[in-house]
């Protein structure tokens, strides 16, 4: 078996300690939470071969590992995915309806040189409004070629629409705030749909193709709004989804958009000295309620977990303090709120009960940022499994998945699907996820 280098760094013994009881050599323990490991301890060789740049037809196809909750692993594909999840006794199946932006423009400079303007947020307005309207809009954006772009001024015309692209400032971070102004009346979200490409990850390096506008898209995908897509949603189509539904788990939604720092490694030296982006998430009452009926829950990828774990943090900030956050900061679950809940006795009912009765609803949805890391000794509170890709090395991915399967267990478990030839990153297969 191909073996990743690093092992000696975690006890291989961690998924039957507490959290509370996690070690490491020459790691501080903040809390019982690795903060001080070393990001070099999320790397692994990754071949070039094994990187998926196209993506498996029929989607449920794709390889799925299974690991228990004792650590054993089997080999599957995705149409065995209701059959294992129900034998698990699975009762709700979350995912991530978040649609991917054509966020990546192709322009052309005034002097007839060619400009890419990747899209990443709205300068100021929600990102609803701006793709519901048909005014000019501000982006905040990253720019290729920005240096030659000496008078600041673009242009890029689709099959019905022409647009200009004006540069206004430059961030502290090396991006671009652009104007955005079209001549005709339809909303920014019609025009990316005309003059956009498909934000394919980098990592792929090729050129967006007519095929990747539905392969790099969920087919549950509802709310526009990501650059990148919630890639373990990639593994379902509809004969998968009609399956699940038979077997008692319609699909459950919620809504994570997916930014640009999905992309970010981890920043070199400690893991704590890492920036989390934020990323806006919508949970309607519906969902809220129905998740209250469930004992185990399913997460479809790192957004739906991000966003399902925030829920709780929430909440116990707001019986803490009184005070509802807009943005669930990263070290919300490392400390006083930690304390508390477990002093509290609070369980993922708790906190959904709590949301329920006293959330800062808006009509029927709940809406806020979170910035929330994942890191190893992190205790996961409302799901019972994993739904995930194979992620890169040193990505804040991986270290959500080491927190899940439990200290340097990952690298076992990443290592046996190289060498079974899984395919990896966001076109790859997928793994299945349980704790106990």
């Amino acid at each position: 078996m191909l073996s990743l280098q690093g092992q000696h760094q975690f006890d291989a013994k961690l998924p039957c300690r507490t959290h509370n009881e996690i070690i490491a050599h020459a790691t501080k323990i903040h809390r019982g939470y690795l903060w001080v490991v070393n990001s070099e301890e999320f790397q692994y060789p990754l071949p070039e071969e094994a990187i998926a740049t196209e993506p498996v037809h029929p989607r449920r196809a794709a390889k799925m590992l299974v690991r228990t909750s004792e650590g054993e692993v089997s080999h599957h594909t995705f149409e065995a995915l209701p059959d294992l999840l129900q034998q698990e006794g699975v009762d709700g199946l979350w995912a991530n309806d978040t649609k991917v932006l054509h966020a990546r423009i192709l322009a052309t400079k005034t002097t007839g040189g060619g400009l890419e303007v990747f899209l990443l947020s709205p300068e100021s307005a929600p990102m609803e409004s701006v793709l519901a309207s048909s005014e000019p809009c501000c982006w905040k954006a990253m720019v290729r070629n920005a240096k030659r772009w000496t008078d600041g001024h673009a242009s890029v015309t689709g099959t019905a629409t022409h647009m200009t692209i004006e540069r206004e400032a430059r961030g502290e971070d090396g991006t671009w705030t652009v104007r955005l102004n079209w001549d005709s009346d339809a909303t920014f979200a019609e025009v990316l749909e005309d003059l956009g490409k498909t934000p394919l990850p980098p990592y792929m390096r090729r050129a967006a193709v007519e095929g990747d506008k539905e392969d790099y898209q969920t087919v549950f995908a509802m709310a526009p709004g990501s650059v990148a897509a919630p890639t373990a949603g990639l593994h379902f189509d509809d004969t998968l989804l009609a399956e699940l539904e038979a077997v008692g788990l319609p699909l459950g939604r919620l809504t994570l958009h997916v930014g640009a720092g999905t992309f970010k490694p981890l920043t070199e030296g400690e893991v704590e000295n890492h920036v989390m982006h934020a990323e806006r998430c919508v949970v309607s009452r519906s969902s809220l309620e129905a998740m209250t009926t469930q004992s185990k829950r399913m997460a479809t990828g790192t957004t739906s977990l991000r966003t399902l774990e925030s829920l709780f943090w929430l909440a116990a900030h707001h019986r803490l303090h009184g005070e509802w956050l807009d943005k669930v900061p990263q070290r919300a679950p490392y400390g006083e709120l930690d304390s508390a809940s477990s002093k509290w006795g609070w369980t993922d009912q708790d906190a959904l009960d709590h949301l329920l009765a006293q959330g800062p609803w808006h009509g029927e949805e709940l809406s806020f940022e979170t910035q929330l890391m994942i890191v190893p000794g992190y205790r996961v509170r409302m799901v019972h499994g994993l739904i995930t890709n194979f992620h890169q090395p040193g990505s804040t991915l991986l270290c959500l998945v080491a927190a899940f399967v439990g200290g340097n267990d990952w690298k076992e478990m990443y290592a046996d699907a190289l060498a079974k030839g899984y395919r990896f990153l966001s076109y790859g297969d997928g793994s299945l996820l349980l704790r106990g």
